[in-house]
């Protein structure tokens, strides 16, 4: 049970840390729009799942163009991390884009569509 508690908070914490690491500490206005919704780390710590959504301020801002930011920024992220965590170890970190919004608007679109028939 402490265990589960132990990790909920490491996650809550990277969470927290990384959006700040990427609203305010790396110089790029690709990852300004980038929101961290959702972190899992594995069960050893090692690894983190980061799940994001953003928000296309500029009209031609792509899912491809801000993967494309955070892989070349995933080492600088990584150690802002570990300037920040005191832990022994920083997880390596994968970025996915979380899809539940869209699929929650979709969901939306067909009952809307639905309840005008």
């Amino acid at each position: 049970m402490a265990n589960i508690k132990t990790q909920k908070r490491k996650e809550s914490l990277l969470l927290r840390e990384l959006n700040l690491i990427l609203q305010r500490e790396i110089k790029s206005e690709i990852l300004k729009s980038v929101s961290v919704v959702e972190t899992r780390l594995s069960a050893d710590n090692s690894h983190v799942k980061i799940f994001y959504q953003f928000i296309p301020i500029p009209e031609n801002l792509t899912i491809q163009s801000i993967e494309e930011e955070l892989e070349n920024k995933l080492k600088e992220i990584r150690m802002i991390l570990a300037s920040k965590l005191d832990w022994r170890t920083v997880p390596e970190l994968t970025f996915v884009y979380d899809t539940s919004l869209d699929r929650a608007n979709q969901i939306d679109k067909i009952l809307k569509e639905d309840k005008n028939k």
